[in-house]
């Protein structure tokens, strides 16, 4: 018997791919890893463009009362 006929009696499964041979769980935690880095991405964006409108709603507001108060002194 050879070194190859040994191992093959040994090796119920070969399979190809990026982590093929790994358990379903590390599988599990690659792609949620991969998710929860996106859903941050999402979160920063979307925190910073709403920053960013308030931050110009506040501005257009103190513009728009300074004006008034301008106006109103004779």
């Amino acid at each position: 018997m050879t070194d190859e006929e040994k191992l093959a009696e040994h090796v119920r499964v070969v399979r190809e791919g990026h982590g093929a041979n790994c358990s379903s769980i590390g599988s599990v935690i690659d792609t949620l890893f991969v998710a929860q880095v996106a859903a941050g991405a999402i979160f920063v964006a979307v925190a910073a463009a709403l920053a960013k409108s308030e931050s110009e709603t506040e501005t257009a507001t103190k513009t728009e009362s300074a004006s008034e108060t301008e106006t109103e002194d004779p």
